[in-house]
């Protein structure tokens, strides 16, 4: 997984954050999760983190899909 960037205390809250929200990710679809996986493991910035703290898995794919096109 990437190390994420950001201020000092940022990063560290956003690791909590990562840490949880790839567990939930996963244990809500694993077969969604594991096709997003590469995608949400790319990204590195601790305000992506905290920012999409409470998206769910959906919202997620939807964001990352988007950026895409």
């Amino acid at each position: 997984m990437t190390k994420l960037v950001g201020a000092p205390k940022l990063v560290i809250w956003a690791e909590k954050i990562r840490k949880e929200r790839m567990r939930v990710w996963q244990e809500t679809s694993p077969e969604v999760f594991k096709a997003i996986e590469p995608l949400v493991s790319r990204q590195s910035n601790a305000d992506w983190w905290i920012t999409n703290k409470d998206k769910g898995l959906d919202a997620i794919c939807k964001l990352l899909l988007g950026n895409m096109r």
